[in-house]
């Protein structure tokens, strides 16, 4: 009794007793068989786990109804998140067109002499970025989709898939990070460059998937934190791999790496806001040499994931349409090739432009009435269709915006800037930084104007960008930072937004631009 899978030139065959109980057929994108991709977890949004069903065909769902081709369907395509996996199925596998995605290219020529470096890794819950630095010269850097993105796009996903569903230890939510880790050593060993350390910084679930450590305590509430952080690792294949201290169940060692890039960069500081635009939304407020924490699920939207067209951002951004503009002739985009995504930022330019050009209002909804348009909004109009009951602004096409997507946009707006606002109401703040690498991509004026930010908070906010990276060279370079930072995280004060009526209220508030 097995599972047949086709897949590429291989005919896998997979026992069925090995599964899990009622998994359903994404739990094959997991096999390390498999090339890793990005997945929304069963939400039906992304499409990228379409598999052919040779027998035992099940029924369209509804779902599926409006997201397949009719050729798709006639071919007896299905989305594997939709359906359980079932004793002697026979599966065809596609390949996905973000395959690369997960690889990496190092741009680097073999040295003529051994180098010594150290690798700086932040690894993110959608993206993990990487740099290499030999004394004070940066070698090399990039950026590749988080390769358990397989098991889900957000933190809970995650936790879910490692709690409930994964057997074996090892898990394969371990395996598959420190196989990327001991690869891209190998890989930097043969051009004659030699990794002597690891410093990486991660928010507390991804940390402790990648640890291979339990999670019982970001599953459910009382929410609390096993592993402190502050420690040295050693792992088969890998050098020694350095951890920052963490804060709380859901402010991690990427924050606190963040608030020690702060801390070394504006000495003369005592009052700021660090907030990280990110899958998991993370706040530090620092004053007077004490902090108060807190954090909110984001998702990620932001980054491009479970959006209907969207990507993250890997690579050199080939085929993904990193920005848009509005030109006398229309919308116009910036793509690297063939536009074949959407980024999380391109989505916040994009809305902009739609409201700016009263083509959405502020619930997002696209406007009803036409004739009200300008010229530019009427040509950017032209562009907007029925299809399969919902409105859909064609960008290409095969490229579009639905209110779907207008709706996702908005969830993680309305929860970071009451998140903010909460933050701003009780203390008297006279800095915010804003991290995150979509943060460095995005100007400060489409924040605000999307409500992201409070209004005319511009000249008090400024945007550093990735300074979970940053703040790792700051800990190599500045040692003592690190007692500092451990000194500043046992004595937080962890606030727990969600749990408070007043965040609730401001959430739904915040439920438009």
């Amino acid at each position: 009794m097995a599972i047949t899978i086709h897949y590429q030139n291989q005919v896998l065959e997979i026992p069925f007793e090995t599964l899990p109980k009622n998994a359903n057929a994404s739990y094959l994108f997991g096999l390390p068989q498999i090339m890793p991709r990005p997945l929304c977890t069963g939400m039906g949004k992304c499409g990228r786990c379409k598999v052919r069903y040779h027998s035992d065909i099940p029924e369209l769902s509804p779902l599926e109804q409006t997201l397949l081709s009719r050729e798709e369907q006639e071919n007896n395509i299905r989305l594997a998140c939709k359906h359980p996996l079932q004793d002697n199925a026979v599966l065809t596998v596609f390949d996905d067109l973000q395959q690369n995605a997960t690889r990496y290219d190092l741009h680097l020529e073999k040295s003529n002499q051994e180098k010594k470096a150290i690798l700086f890794v932040d690894l993110g819950t959608t993206s993990i970025a990487f740099e290499v630095q030999s004394g004070n010269a940066v070698l090399t850097e990039g950026k590749i989709l988080n390769p358990q993105m397989f098991a889900g796009a957000d933190v809970m996903a995650r936790l879910h898939y490692e709690y409930f569903i994964e057997k074996e230890k090892p898990s394969r939510l371990q395996t598959v990070l420190l196989e990327y880790f001991q690869n891209l050593c190998q890989n930097l060993a043969e051009l004659n460059i030699f990794i002597q350390e690891i410093y990486l910084a991660a928010n507390p679930a991804m940390l402790a998937l990648f640890l291979g450590e339990s999670t019982k305590g970001l599953l459910e509430a009382p929410y609390y934190l096993e592993n402190k952080g502050g420690k040295t690792y050693q792992f088969p294949k890998l050098p020694p791999l350095f951890v920052p201290p963490q804060l709380g169940a859901f402010v991690g060692a990427d924050a606190c790496a963040g608030l020690a890039n702060i801390l070394q960069t504006y000495p003369h500081l005592d009052n700021f806001l660090l907030a990280d635009l990110g899958t998991n939304g993370e706040f530090i407020h620092y004053s007077k040499g004490k902090i108060h924490a807190a954090s909110v699920p984001l998702g990620p939207a932001l980054e491009g994931v479970g959006m209907r067209c969207g990507s993250a951002v890997h690579g050199e951004g080939e085929n993904i349409i990193l920005s848009f503009s509005l030109t006398p002739f229309g919308l116009s985009y910036v793509c690297k090739g063939e536009a074949q995504f959407i980024c999380g930022a391109a989505y916040l330019y994009l809305l902009n432009i739609l409201l700016s050009a009263n083509c959405i209002n502020r619930q997002g909804l696209f406007q009803d009435n036409q004739h009200s348009l300008s010229p530019l909004g009427k040509k950017i109009f032209k562009n907007l269709k029925e299809t399969n009951g919902e409105k859909r602004l064609y960008i290409t096409d095969k490229l579009y915006l639905c209110a779907e997507d207008i709706e996702n946009i908005l969830k993680v707006k309305a929860a970071f800037s009451s998140a903010i606002a909460l933050f701003l109401e009780r203390n008297n703040i006279e800095n915010i930084f804003l991290s995150g690498a979509l943060s460095s991509h995005i100007p400060l004026e489409i924040l605000e104007n999307l409500g992201f930010l409070p209004k005319n908070s511009k000249a008090k906010t400024s945007i550093l960008g990735n300074t979970s990276l940053k703040g790792l060279i700051t800990y190599h370079t500045k040692p003592e930072l690190i007692g500092t930072v451990t000194k500043l995280s046992s004595a937080a004060e962890l606030i727990d937004l969600t749990n408070q009526k007043e965040y609730d209220a401001l959430y739904i508030d915040n439920m438009h631009f």
